[in-house]
């Protein structure tokens, strides 16, 4: 089953382009940190968006 051979894969970790694999503690790690960086991002936007809407700089939104 296609399912079963998926899991396995994912619980021994993630194969890289050089052939070494990093466990799920490592993928875990780096996930969320980039999750932590794409909020901060968010945040920022919606802050500059709101200024701008202020400001009557932009049409609404689409």
């Amino acid at each position: 089953m296609p399912g079963l051979a998926h899991s396995a894969l994912e619980s021994r970790g993630t194969l890289h382009g050089n052939g070494a694999w990093n466990g799920p503690q490592v993928t875990q790690s780096l996930l969320g940190e980039f999750l932590a960086l794409l909020e901060a991002a968010q945040e920022e936007l919606n802050q500059r968006w709101d200024a701008q809407e202020k400001s009557g700089c932009h049409t609404d939104r689409v």
